[in-house]
């Protein structure tokens, strides 16, 4: 009798010992840790949109997660309307891709005329795609800020752009993404499904994100010696050296005395203001005003009495350009505009020194 196990005696004990009986139901194993990663992200998402949506359009928005699975254009046919549209809603830092939420263009209409004060009877037309767009803005906005805090990276979005979409001719494969299926009500205005698609190479980047990464060991280089293991071989080796064991090589006579070091210097804070505290401590508690400057426009008395709900003043920032934070008449940071909780906010993006942000304040 041979003393060697032959391949298929080796494949039935690693399958004994996996406790999966030889593969489990809808793609095995992988697919099942692959989706438990992704589905607190797809509901991550539904939160903060059903919360940006409902405030922006005033009325109680439900956006509630059903699956998240393997993307099957069959399946998404049964679940949405037959006219629909896609949102490519994209992250630009942090984490980068593009995901697409596919909705259908009444559902859109509806959201578009709540947004513009109206009762969400209007019919859709090429403005409820810019509406859409300023909406998922928002929410990228509020989920980006989530997410970051989540995995701890700064995360920001790209504009949200809006396009049509065929389900029939679907622009990438079906085997090439995941997708996430929720239910979308408004106030029974809306009862319909939306889904969102995450192709597999934004999919892998959140995976890669949010999968812990092995600490550096000895095993990380191929040896078979635990972190504790190392630790305890750590300990040993100071013992020993500290008692003066072993090797003889580098190490201080008994008749020398110590070598003498200067204690490193305290760390710095991580304000880089160097001046005097003191004094400044004495007004940390005083409260100030902040304002948040989105920008100006000049406007004619004339059109100023013509200003209606629903009408738009431009201002003179671009869209996306950061806005300032004002303290006592000066810029002290710049951000972009976010909604987190039905609130509205500033994420910092860039500060101005410390010292000069001390001496605004007088």
């Amino acid at each position: 009798m041979s003393n060697y196990l032959s391949q298929d005696e080796i494949d039935s004990l690693l399958s004994g010992l996996s406790g999966d009986g030889g593969g489990a139901e809808g793609g095995g194993s992988g697919g099942d840790e692959r989706y438990k990663i992704l589905t607190p992200v797809f509901e991550l998402f539904c939160k903060t949109a059903g919360s940006v949506l409902g405030t922006a359009v005033t009325k109680t928005v439900d956006l509630t997660p059903e699956a998240c699975v393997k993307a099957d254009f069959a399946a998404m046919s049964e679940k949405l309307p037959a006219d629909v549209l896609s949102l490519s809603l994209s992250l630009v830092s942090g984490v980068e891709g593009d995901m697409y939420l596919i909705i259908g263009k009444k559902e859109i209409a509806v959201l578009a005329d709540l947004m513009m004060m109206g009762d969400g009877s209007a019919d859709y037309n090429e403005e409820a795609d810019d509406a859409a767009s300023e909406l998922f803005n928002q929410v990228m906005g509020a989920f980006t800020t989530a997410f970051g805090a989540e995995i701890g990276e700064s995360v920001s979005a790209g504009n949200a752009a809006v396009s049509p979409f065929d389900l029939a001719n679907p622009p990438f494969d079906a085997d090439s993404a995941d997708m996430g299926i929720a239910k979308l009500t408004v106030n029974g205005l809306i009862d319909s499904s939306v889904v969102l698609i995450i192709p597999n190479t934004f999919g892998d980047e959140i995976i890669d994100m949010k999968t812990p990464k092995p600490s550096s060991s000895a095993m990380d280089m191929g040896i078979g010696i635990s972190q504790s293991e190392m630790d305890e071989l750590t300990n040993m080796a100071a013992s020993s050296f500290s008692s003066g064991g072993g090797s003889s090589f580098g190490s201080t006579p008994s008749y020398a005395p110590a070598p003498s070091y200067a204690p490193p210097p305290p760390p710095r804070s991580g304000s880089t203001y160097d001046g005097p505290k003191e004094n400044i401590e004495l007004l940390l508690d005083v409260e100030l005003d902040i304002n948040i400057e989105l920008g100006k426009s000049e406007l004619s008395i004339k059109k100023i009495l013509e200003l209606a709900p629903g009408s738009i003043v431009e201002l003179d920032k671009m869209a996306g350009e950061p806005v300032d934070l004002i303290v006592n008449n000066k810029i002290v940071a710049r951000g972009e505009v976010v909604v987190v909780d039905e609130n509205f906010g500033i994420r910092i993006v860039s500060l101005v020194s410390a010292e000069d942000r001390i001496k605004s304040l007088k």
